[in-house]
């Protein structure tokens, strides 16, 4: 009977340990991800403020909308 409760306690520990795993591995996807999202939308508005493209032209290359490239360039700076 004990080791059946050593076995439990041990599957229990270690899926509660992998649980752990993936919460941490889907926290450093959430981090990773925004930092991937402010990087491009800087890019995007580093060639707007350059003056080598137009906001016009950034729809036609990216395909969103004028007024969801102006918020996301807006976001940066909030």
């Amino acid at each position: 009977m004990a080791t059946d409760d050593t076995d439990k306690a041990a599957k229990e520990a270690a899926r509660a340990a992998a649980k752990k795993r993936l919460a941490d591995a889907l926290a450093q996807r959430e981090t990773d991800h925004a930092g991937i999202e402010t990087a491009f939308w800087t890019k995007v508005r580093d060639e707007i403020d350059s003056g080598a493209l137009r906001q016009v032209d950034a729809v036609d290359a990216l395909g969103f909308t004028r007024e969801y490239i102006r918020k996301q360039i807006k976001n940066l700076t909030e």
